[in-house]
């Protein structure tokens, strides 16, 4: 009787999946009459299987792969018994139950909604992109975020590798965090530049809109507000308000500039990273021209053209470089 019965679990299983062939459902039947004990076996595991059906979401199993599951989880030595011995009871019990833990775990899995998760990666030219949650990213070249909102734990994260400007949508029960290297930005309402390049030693932040916490897990950091500006550093781990921001921080999104007194060669630097252009100071007499001037412009050669009108400059071009020439400028 043992040999005949020690299949008895499977059969089960393939009959209630509607999988079992006709010999084995009279096989399942014919040991089901045996017993009461038998038959309130069968009833018990033929319940959860149609609560499980009953759900909205309708769960695909593997009948042969859930049941060697099960198997599996007895870990301990089992004597085989006749499935109509009282010694048997206990172990179709455990079986029960691991069966019923399974297909609960199972359809929490289902029923939970998945993790959204978004990679955007910027090379040569910046990129504008919306997230998720409806929050913006507006990424400067060579960069790089992933977003995860994680909604059993009702958390969005970023991880950001380079410069971004972020609008973020405000959500109280929803934290907004984005981490950089060592250091964590926390929204409270907010619109805000980040740049955090892996290879330098300073993470910077401007807030332009609302309020952020600007942190690590070690230190709570700086709380800044619209205007203010700050960096962190990463080799002596201590942050730093800056009382003068950088007016041309936001230039390689807003392509707003404002040279104050500023030396040309740095305005040709900025100019040829923001645009990707090739201007050219012919003789080192002009780097240390200055220049105060405001543009507003999409465009580098419009830009190279009034520093040649407003600073008296020769302007040429050769292949795709702007080249500016002159005899230099009286210190």
């Amino acid at each position: 009787m043992m040999e005949e019965w020690s299949d008895i679990d499977d059969l089960i299983g393939k009959v209630l999946a509607g999988e079992g062939s006709a010999q084995e459902q009279e096989k399942v039947r014919h040991w089901v009459e045996q017993s009461g004990e038998n038959r309130a076996y069968f009833e018990n595991l033929k319940t959860i299987f149609e609560k499980a059906a009953s759900t909205e979401i309708q769960i695909q199993f593997d009948t042969d792969a859930a049941w060697n599951k099960v198997r599996k989880k007895i870990t301990a030595p089992v004597k085989v018994v006749p499935l109509y011995s009282k010694n048997w009871q206990p172990l179709r019990i455990a079986a029960g139950l691991l069966i019923l833990l399974a297909i609960g775990y199972t359809t929490y899995k289902i029923v939970t909604p998945p993790i959204q998760s978004v990679a955007i990666v910027s090379n040569s030219v910046t990129v504008n992109d919306t997230l998720p949650d409806g929050s913006t990213a507006f990424l400067n070249k060579k960069s790089e975020l992933t977003y995860e909102f994680n909604p059993r734990e009702k958390t969005r994260k970023v991880k950001l590798k380079g410069e971004a400007y972020f609008t973020v949508k405000h959500e109280e029960e929803k934290p907004f965090v984005i981490e950089a290297d060592d250091v964590l930005v926390r929204d409270i309402g907010t619109e805000f530049n980040l740049k955090a390049y892996p290879d330098k030693d300073t993470i910077e932040i401007i807030v332009t809109h609302g309020e952020v916490q600007f942190y690590t897990r070690n230190d709570p950091g700086l709380n800044l507000q619209a205007g203010e500006r700050a960096i962190y550093t990463k080799s002596s781990k201590r942050f730093y308000r800056i009382e003068k921001p950088d007016t041309n921080v936001l230039a390689y999104k807003t392509k707003t500039f404002s040279f104050n007194n500023t030396d040309l060669m740095s305005v040709i630097n900025l100019l040829n990273d923001v645009y990707n252009s090739k201007i050219k100071l012919a003789n080192e007499k002009l780097y240390t021209c200055r220049l105060t001037a405001n543009f507003k412009e999409d465009n580098a050669a419009i830009i190279a053209e009034v520093i040649a009108e407003t600073m008296g400059l020769t302007l040429t071009k050769k292949d795709d470089a702007i080249i500016l020439d002159g005899a230099g400028c009286d210190q």
